[in-house]
């Protein structure tokens, strides 16, 4: 029978968060279903949301990859952080020729 993974922290750049007066930190969906982990949360009164980790890729309409300038991403990122409901922007470049 395989062992049930216990790693509850997803290893990615979203861990650890922080929002205004509060930290966002990524867990697999099996852990909110581990009565463990459930019972941790319980004891100090937090709770557990749903999140969407999204990528945004730029493509000419014939599936071409193109940057944007980088000013207009710097504006874009700034925009989407004042939206409450977005954790987190950051800009990455992928060199994926």
């Amino acid at each position: 029978m395989e062992e049930e993974n216990k790693d509850w922290i997803i290893s990615s750049s979203a861990t650890g968060i922080r929002k205004g007066h509060s930290y966002v930190i990524a867990v697999s969906e099996q852990a909110v279903n581990d009565e463990k982990f459930l019972s941790i949360l319980n004891k100090y009164d937090t709770q557990v949301k749903k999140f969407v980790w999204c990528y945004i890729r730029f493509e000419k309409p014939d599936g071409f990859r193109y940057w944007i300038p980088e000013e207009d991403a710097v504006k874009m990122k700034n925009e989407l952080e004042n939206n409450e409901s977005i954790i987190t922007v950051s800009i990455d470049y992928i060199n994926d020729q």
